[in-house]
């Protein structure tokens, strides 16, 4: 007989983009915003796959780089199946 794979039954988190998050990707073009949106599309099913966990102080928080140049910042809460973009900085605002 030949092996049996069992496939875990994926889970799609919910994005919220906190107000702050929202306020600074409006200030940018069309071309940026859409270049987020497929950014952030990839934690919809993997949020700890493709960012790193922070730690120290903002323990807790999640970064994705996007553009070599923006850090955003996101939690995960597993419970609800939710990833909420916390805020979106210049890397030199770190």
């Amino acid at each position: 007989m030949g092996d049996v794979f069992l496939e875990s039954p994926k889970v799609t988190f919910t994005i919220k983009i906190k107000s702050p998050a929202e306020k600074w990707l409006r200030k940018y073009d069309r071309e940026i915003q859409k270049r987020f949106v497929a950014k952030i599309r990839k934690l919809q099913e993997n949020p700890d796959l493709h960012g790193k966990p922070l730690r120290g102080l903002l323990h807790g928080y999640w970064e994705l780089y996007f553009e070599k140049k923006f850090r955003i910042l996101y939690t995960i809460d597993y419970k609800e199946e939710t990833v909420t973009i916390e805020a979106i900085k210049h890397k030199d605002e770190f």
